[in-house]
């Protein structure tokens, strides 16, 4: 019987249960908001100490804004190269740990970034304790990345992270499965559109008509935008914010207004945003400026992703599990990494509800069951 097929590797998994929940505890009272760098300075320091200790060698990447990245790597045997990918910044502001504190019982675990997604560090780091005591070593090499500025956009973090990606064979992303516990295998791209409009501004009663009214101009705007919608094709165009004007008396001189815009396949996003730079506004005296497009690009069911994909369904059939797959809305860094053709598979790091929610858990067994599952994938077979 190969090791793929080994079933004490679930057995193995559940008897970690104590040593998993240290982990994460340790993670979890240690806050981290993505905009609070000392904090997320400490939290690296733990990190680095933590793998230091279980072998890995560790780097630390130094940034200006937002805390210092952490990569570690690990030699394995002639297998795939791996990169785990996850992230320990949260969307939870300094302070909320006290009135949100880390919580366990038997089947449950919160507390502010539980979920999302320090459950997927814990996984990482133990699923790879697991191959390598228990599993009869790495099948390839494995790369632990982890960022600080996921929940903001990854801007300080996405050239590493593409670079990395290139370097490897596939990209494991630790953030949650769905709440049903489905692994992502595909999700939406995730654009941000601002738009601003300038008009002139006169008085509202003696002469309106000297003025044009940006106020009117995005009451226009907005509802062609909206109208780029498509729900067969996934596409989704939402106003989320709008301003504009001055005061109760005058002509709106500037209006603006923030676009979620939300996509299965690139080419939709491309569609959008080059009928919204179209736009031609009503009233010649008004101007448009239309900013941003899209931020994480769609990670699409590529053959690369459906085969990597498909061994996971294997390998977890092996170990006496059964995984599902969907397609969710939300981005993640998974998204940058299966963009540029390398083999991605999403929702690997916990099983649970709540992200970005004061209800935010885990669910203890089903979170070790993916540990299970991540370890089979990175067990030689």
């Amino acid at each position: 019987m190969g090791r793929m097929s080994d079933p004490h590797l679930l057995q193995r998994a559940m008897a970690e249960r104590e040593a998993y929940l240290a982990t994460l505890e340790g993670l979890v009272v240690r806050e981290s908001p993505t905009r609070d760098k000392p904090l997320c300075d400490a939290l690296a320091d733990h990190l680095i100490a933590l793998l230091g200790n279980d072998g890995w060698q560790v780097e630390r990447l130094p940034r200006d804004e937002v805390g210092d990245l952490v990569l570690a790597r690990l030699a394995g045997g002639a297998g795939p190269s791996t990169l785990l990918l996850c992230h320990y910044d949260t969307v939870w502001p300094t302070g909320t740990l006290a009135a949100m504190p880390y919580q366990r019982d038997d089947e449950r675990v919160s507390g502010p970034g539980t979920l999302d997604m320090k459950a997927g560090i814990t996984t990482a780091v133990h699923a790879v304790r697991l191959a390598r005591t228990h599993g009869g070593g790495l099948r390839g090499p494995v790369t632990l990345f982890v960022t600080s500025d996921e929940e903001t956009g990854s801007h300080h973090s996405r050239a590493r992270i593409e670079e990395l990606a290139r370097e490897h064979d596939r990209v494991l992303v630790l953030e949650p499965g769905r709440d049903d516990g489905a692994v992502k295998v595909g999700r939406k791209g995730v654009g941000q559109v601002r738009l601003r409009v300038h008009g002139r501004s006169a008085h509202a009663g003696n002469n309106p008509d000297q003025g044009a009214s940006a106020l009117r101009e995005l009451a226009h705007l907005l509802l062609y935008v909206e109208d780029l919608a498509d729900g067969e094709a996934g596409t989704t165009v939402n106003l989320t914010v709008a301003s504009g004007g001055t005061t109760g008396n005058v002509i709106a001189e500037e209006a603006e207004a923030e676009v979620d815009l939300r996509v299965l396949r690139t080419s939709d996003a491309e569609r959008v945003l080059t009928a919204v730079h179209a736009y031609r506004a009503r009233d010649p005296r008004v101007t448009v400026e239309v900013e941003g497009g899209l931020n994480r690009p769609p990670l699409e069911r590529t053959e690369a992703n459906e085969a990597l994909w498909n061994e996971a369904q294997a390998r977890a059939r092996a170990i006496g599990l059964e995984v599902t797959g969907a397609t969710v809305g939300g981005g993640s860094d998974g998204s940058f990494t299966s963009a540029l053709g390398v083999a991605t598979l999403d929702g690997l790091g916990s099983v649970g509800s709540g992200a970005h929610a004061r209800h935010e858990n885990i669910r203890v067994v089903p979170t070790l069951e993916r540990l299970a599952l991540v370890a089979a994938l990175l067990i030689d077979a």
